[in-house]
């Protein structure tokens, strides 16, 4: 299962939203100041995350709620003024994606579950058949568990954000980029593995679920 979660697509990422963004700061640093040098460290990413969305054609709730996000956060980095507004950024796209997942949680909605159901159907599965399928227990249970930790992680890392901008501030960005890269990663491979879990149940108990949808 570690292998699932820990693949070339894990690697990739560190490379693009870690490696290349420390390397564009501290190359460029110096003759285009904090500010500009911390804008372009987030061009890598846009442009990969364009790339993944083109590639992968996820013209569903999942890819546009990535495509929001991330015009949402470049939109915010492009007015901020100052290298220290654009850290304190994060923190403000954090508490908003809290809030959107508590949301979606309160309406009985949650989040995860339409990414089960965008995934569901990139394997064949009718979306009309998932909509009705991940509604019923336990797999709304699942979905309302799995967008929780959405909010846990995002909440986490609002509270480390604010820690170490307060302890370092811009002259550590490099300590910031770093802590904050690990606990997203290791966050996200704890979430993957929550996924894994709930595929494995979902397939467990489809069968059952489906015959009932069938007879009735």
């Amino acid at each position: 299962m570690l292998t699932k979660i820990l693949n070339w697509r894990t690697l990739t990422d560190l490379i693009i939203y870690l490696v290349i963004p420390l390397l564009i700061w501290n190359t460029c640093r110096a003759f285009l100041g904090d500010y500009f040098a911390m804008l372009l460290s987030t061009v890598p990413g846009v442009i990969y995350t364009i790339l993944t969305f083109i590639k992968e054609k996820q013209y569903s709730v999942t890819g546009l709620f990535i495509l929001a996000t991330m015009i949402i956060g470049s939109t915010m980095d492009i007015y901020s003024r100052t290298a220290h507004q654009m850290l304190w950024n994060y923190v403000y796209l954090n508490i908003g994606l809290v809030t959107f997942w508590c949301m979606t949680m309160l309406a009985r909605k949650p989040m995860a579950m339409y990414f089960f159901i965008d995934y569901a159907f990139l394997h064949g599965v009718p979306k009309t058949r998932t909509r009705v399928l991940y509604r019923q227990m336990p797999y709304f249970r699942y979905f309302m568990l799995l967008t929780g930790f959405l909010a846990f992680r995002d909440l986490s890392d609002t509270f480390l954000r604010i820690f170490l901008i307060h302890h370092y501030d811009v002259q550590g960005f490099n300590t910031i980029k770093v802590i904050t890269q690990i606990w997203n990663t290791l966050t996200t491979i704890m979430f993957i593995y929550g996924i894994i879990l709930i595929i494995k149940k979902i397939q467990l108990h489809k069968k059952p679920s489906l015959e009932v949808m069938t007879e009735s």
